[in-house]
């Protein structure tokens, strides 16, 4: 999967309540420095201002890259079991009638 592919799964990942915040602070500390006016290189010099910003956020994706892979899996496996556990047939009742 493409890190810019893993920006919504990144969101989902920061609002679940499931994930422990110390797991977060990386994608927290990146969203932070995006909108924040503080750049490494200021936005007007030469128009690669924005250069930094886009070095930081594949920086933190590649960094969170397999902790996002393991909770989509996660994700997915959960909603599975679900799934199935959805299936389960009730108790019913049921007689046993002889030929005779």
């Amino acid at each position: 999967m493409g890190y810019f592919r893993k920006i919504p799964l990144a969101f989902k990942y920061i609002f679940d309540g499931e994930v422990p915040f110390k797991n977060k602070i990386w994608i927290i500390f990146g969203l932070i420095y995006l909108v924040s006016p503080i750049d490494l290189i200021p936005e007007p010099v030469l128009g690669i201002g924005i250069v930094d910003d886009f070095v930081l956020i594949t920086f933190i994706l590649n960094k969170m890259s397999m902790e996002l892979e393991n909770y989509s899996y996660e994700k997915q496996r959960k909603k599975q079991e679900n799934d199935i556990k959805g299936e389960v047939i009730e108790d019913v009742d049921y007689e046993i009638k002889d030929d005779e």
